[in-house]
């Protein structure tokens, strides 16, 4: 179960990207610059995180039915780096892509003309 979520969210956050930025190519006025990156930042900290917990909470599980401890405080690590700067994953998984975006709009340009 924990496995199956996990994949779940990172196929999520692999796909947050490229669905933003086909919203932005069909629509530029409902996706502004700034929605796209806050959105990325915030839902790419949320499955990421998400991610994270159920990975963390399975490993945890795993290893009391074996008897090894580990050194948790209320089932979490004490200092988790993800929680904290989890935002920032976002935004760097999304310039390979944005990259490739500007691509197609200049050769979309290239072959249309300039559409204001």
């Amino acid at each position: 179960m924990n496995e199956a979520a996990c994949v779940v969210y990172i196929g999520g956050f692999l796909a947050l990207p490229p669905a933003l930025l086909m919203a932005r190519l069909l629509d530029r006025a409902r996706m502004p610059w700034l929605l796209l990156l806050a959105v990325s930042m915030v839902l790419g900290w949320l499955l990421v995180n998400l991610a994270h917990m159920f990975y963390v909470n399975g490993l945890f599980v795993q290893r009391s039915f074996a008897g090894d401890a580990m050194r948790v405080t209320h089932g979490y690590p004490k200092y988790d780096f993800l929680f904290e700067f989890g935002w920032l994953l976002g935004p760097v998984y999304l310039l390979p892509w944005l990259f490739l975006y500007c691509g197609f709009v200049f050769v979309r340009w290239m072959l249309t003309g300039w559409r204001g």
